[in-house]
């Protein structure tokens, strides 16, 4: 977390949150180092984990393995990282609105994105299964073709007997 505040040298912590004096120059702050304040605020707030966690569940939805698998270890090292929730929560109850809003908006786009994902495997093993069950003879192909080709079934009138 640290390497953040080396990033700029005019963003030192103070009691733990940034200290917005520490940028502020003549005539205000330049945009670049505004936002490079945001940075830091973001990412020294006890939230940032959380919403680190859910920025890699999104990007985790239809990865390759091996990707999968960094973004995990990624994930575990953000977790564990120097400095993280070293702020305090209602310090900058903006902030905190921001943080809580986000990770909820990332939870429910991971949710969006995953279900494609889960109904396409869904219908895969589905044919799977009836491939297995075809291959293995487990029903006719006669029976199969007969109740997928529409024709109706005769019926027996019972009431003439």
């Amino acid at each position: 977390m640290e390497d953040l505040y080396s990033i700029h040298p005019g963003i030192s912590r103070v009691g733990g949150a940034v200290s917005e004096a520490s940028v502020a120059g003549v005539g205000g702050p330049a945009p670049s180092d505004l936002t490079e304040l945001m940075k830091a605020q973001i990412a020294s707030h006890p939230r940032y984990p959380s919403l680190l966690s859910a920025y890699i569940e999104c990007r985790k939805v239809g990865a390759p393995p091996q990707v999968a698998s960094l973004l995990e270890e990624v994930s575990r090292e953000g977790r564990a990282g120097p400095g993280s929730g070293a702020a305090e929560i209602g310090v900058d109850p903006e902030l905190d609105e921001f943080m809580d809003a986000y990770c909820r908006v990332l939870v429910r786009y991971k949710e969006e994105l995953s279900r494609p994902f889960d109904e396409a495997a869904s219908f895969l093993s589905s044919i799977q299964a009836q491939l297995s069950n075809l291959c293995s003879g487990g029903s006719s192909p006669a029976a199969t073709t007969a109740t997928h080709s529409g024709e109706e079934t005769p019926r027996i009138d019972r009431s003439v007997a």
